[in-house]
């Protein structure tokens, strides 16, 4: 039995009505919504942890799980950002705001941010040795390079120690800025002034979905899997920096 604060907690981010005139693949609010209701069934049936789902929008989604005792849903109306800062900057207000509103999340420090749309077919082994390693230390993050200066932000976990670290980095994202850069920024910061610990994940995340930026479905082909591998191995080596 996992100790409250050992407890892995999804925070799955959603916009089902654009609110920012970055680039988005796929607009329409019909088509959001199905793809949200899928990934939440998704994670439902494949994990055992508990759900927030969190929207920006003014959407709950809430009346089509009636009775989930691991799914809480939180919602709120963003405001309008002038000049616009883009859709990176609008998923760091939900952060922000989940952390203030979650029953969920007020009872634990290990937290697991997902693009809400997407599933991520292997979280289980993406996230359970989590639970080992704050034993040793509760100031942790960990995330797949996605490239220099960049961090994949579609799945990353971290201990709350590490969100003002993020929220200070966050405040830097614009149409310019995105949130990749903020969060590899955020890392840095929080290894050398937090003493925070940094890992990559154990393998590339798989996920199921399509692509908020191009539109197209992620691809699992066995050449796809083969180079996503050969690129997860050999980024401790190039960005040894952020490792070491």
């Amino acid at each position: 039995m996992l100790t409250a604060n050992k407890e892995i907690i999804l925070l799955l981010t959603g916009t089902i009505e654009r609110n920012s005139s970055d680039v988005l693949a796929v607009k329409d609010p019909e088509i959001r919504k199905q793809q949200y209701l899928e990934a939440i069934s998704f994670y439902l049936a494949n994990t055992p942890y508990k759900i927030v789902f969190s929207e920006n929008s003014g959407y709950s989604l809430a009346e089509y799980f009636p009775g989930s005792e691991r799914l809480e849903f939180i919602t709120f109306q963003s405001p309008v950002s002038s000049p616009d800062r883009g859709k990176g900057w609008k998923e760091l207000e939900i952060i922000d705001y989940t952390l203030r509103k979650s029953r969920f999340i007020k009872g634990t420090s290990l937290i697991v941010k997902i693009t809400g749309r997407l599933k991520v077919l292997n979280i289980n082994k993406l996230a359970n040795p989590a639970q080992k390693l704050i034993s040793s230390n509760n100031k942790l993050v960990m995330s797949n390079i996605y490239q220099r200066l960049k961090m994949d932000s579609r799945c990353f976990l971290f201990t709350k120690e590490f969100w003002p670290y993020l929220k200070e980095n966050g405040n830097s994202i614009n149409l310019g800025f995105s949130f990749e850069k903020a969060l590899w920024q955020a890392i840095m910061d929080f290894k050398l002034k937090g003493k925070g610990d940094y890992r990559q994940f154990s393998q590339p995340l798989r996920i199921k979905g399509i692509s908020g930026g191009f539109g197209i479905p992620y691809k699992h082909g066995n050449l796809i899997i083969f180079v996503k591998q050969l690129k997860h191995f050999l980024c401790p080596i190039a960005y040894r920096e952020i490792l070491k």
